[in-house]
């Protein structure tokens, strides 16, 4: 994975970023596209190979694809926080180690943000709800995000270019 230096800092621009709300539904954004995009399980799989089967394979083709197609240098992703139920947790974790992986393999620069540092950016609350991150999505941003995942994830852009002096 790419240290993130102050001469990588200033190799890099806004174009070269991928952010991510990472979840079953996982929201993303950079200056080429955003949405959500969600990982079904696979329906054909037998069931007991569980009801996650094929939804880390799928997630990871995903995000080596974008990589690709954007010549991705730099992911933004919300950090993991103890505050979800023991499931959740989980299955955030196994997201997270995949996006770790596949950053180190493709030697990009990875960085993570306190959900709660982002929130209070976005809304001046530090425990916003999803409704109050999709508002000041379209307020300030002036972009009608799908759902809170993606609005999560436009924040996560706009904050990363933010604190590296990116221009916004």
């Amino acid at each position: 994975m790419v240290q993130i230096t102050e001469e990588f800092i200033e190799s890099i621009s806004r174009k070269d970023i991928l952010s991510v709300d990472i979840a079953t539904k996982t929201g993303f954004y950079n200056i080429y596209e955003h949405g959500m995009v969600k990982f079904p399980n696979n329906d054909k799989a037998p069931k007991y190979l569980g009801p996650d089967y094929g939804q880390h394979k799928a997630f990871r083709q995903w995000l080596i694809d974008m990589i690709h197609k954007h010549h991705v240098k730099m992911i933004v992703a919300e950090d993991l926080i103890m505050g979800h139920g023991y499931m959740d947790i989980r299955k955030l974790g196994e997201f997270h180690g995949i996006l770790h992986e596949v950053c180190e393999t493709y030697d990009v620069a990875l960085v993570k943000i306190n959900p709660t540092h982002l929130k209070l950016w976005a809304t001046g609350k530090g425990n916003a709800d999803k409704k109050m991150m999709i508002d000041a999505c379209e307020k300030r941003w002036h972009i009608e995000p799908q759902d809170d995942n993606e609005a999560d994830a436009v924040h996560l852009f706009f904050y990363l270019c933010q604190r590296y002096k990116l221009n916004i």
